[in-house]
């Protein structure tokens, strides 16, 4: 069975998905353990990244869920959720992010990119 990973760009905008271009705001990829997966993190939006169950374990570099230690994204996760979200601390920022899922490793390159709107 194959399972997959949506990453969504939540857009507090008040504009519609069309408006948005809806393939540039939700992104779904197949789950390879084998494969790094590149994401686009904004200074100023937030982006979700929601798996199919329960996220067991996250690692990252350079990555901070208090705001007091020093880096370069920021990360909200509730053990026991299958989603997190995350944005960028710095321009030009980049690191990465393994995240465990039953019972399988998955990585995540995050890249500090400007949001892209489509009107």
């Amino acid at each position: 069975m194959k399972f997959s990973i949506k990453l969504l760009a939540l857009i507090c905008l008040g504009l519609s998905r069309e408006a948005l271009g809806a393939s540039d705001a939700i992104k779904e990829f197949t789950l390879d353990e084998h494969t790094v997966y590149t994401v686009a993190v904004s200074l100023d939006r937030v982006t979700t990244i929601s798996f199919p169950g329960p996220i067991t374990a996250i690692d990252a570099a350079q990555v901070t869920a208090d705001n007091k230690s020093p880096a370069s994204f920021q990360i909200a996760h509730s053990p026991g959720t299958s989603f997190l979200s995350i944005r960028a601390l710095t321009h030009k920022a980049a690191s990465n992010l393994n995240l465990r899922w039953n019972g399988k490793t998955y990585v995540l390159e995050l890249v500090e990119s400007p949001p892209r709107f489509i009107l």
